[in-house]
């Protein structure tokens, strides 16, 4: 009688993790675990270690001690340059990364959730800033993300029109049970969004976890 297969993971877990870079301790002994349809937000001053964790929870940075778990399946992001492949369109570039039957038919649907159904023939060069950041979020939570990485998507728009992005993308992501890793500059965008709020003090690695 063959085993039974073990359970997928769904909980992003950081477990006593260390971060250390050109000498000096970003990060030191972080443990906490964000679970699916929760939100944590991660702030701090330049150069305290928000990328950096961010990269070390993508898989694309290791720790210096601790561990990284990240759910099972597939990881998307949002970054402030939405960074669309500038020879398709917005509908093409959605359609791209929907894995499914119907991938075009996806990727309409997520046009008119994002409040562009009548854009979706036009390519980057013709959306203005807010567009083409509104295409990268349809794109993002079109694949089905069990972790979304959002890095400052909002920091170079204008407020009134960040506040509207950002209170859109709290709306999409009340329907996606998907852990959100969300980084920011701003503590009141941090309070708005979070379930939980790190806040990096940077070298020699402090922080604290808001619950």
């Amino acid at each position: 009688m063959s085993a039974p297969a073990p359970e997928a993971a769904t909980d992003l877990v950081l477990d006593h993790v260390t971060m250390v870079r050109r000498g000096l301790t970003l990060v030191e002994d972080l443990s906490l675990t964000v679970r699916p349809g929760q939100t944590l937000a991660v702030t701090g001053p330049s150069g305290a270690g928000k990328t950096t964790l961010l990269r070390a929870v993508s898989g694309l940075s290791p720790t210096d001690a601790g561990s990284v778990r990240r759910p099972d399946g597939r990881l998307s992001q949002v970054f402030q340059e939405p960074r669309l492949l500038p020879w398709y369109s917005a509908h093409r570039n959605i359609s791209l990364i929907v894995h499914g039957p119907a991938p075009d038919l996806a990727a309409v649907q997520w046009l008119e959730r994002v409040g562009l159904a009548s854009a979706g023939h036009l390519p980057p060069a013709r959306l203005s800033g807010g567009m083409r950041q509104r295409v990268a979020i349809a794109r993002a939570l079109a694949a089905s993300p069990t972790l979304l990485l959002v890095d400052e998507p909002f920091s170079a728009l204008d407020r009134p029109l960040a506040a509207s992005l950002r209170a859109d993308l709290m709306a999409l992501l009340a329907d996606q049970d998907v852990v959100t890793v969300w980084v920011t500059h701003d503590p009141q965008e941090a309070e708005e969004v979070s379930h939980l709020h790190l806040h990096l003090d940077g070298p020699p690695g402090t922080w604290h976890l808001d619950t």
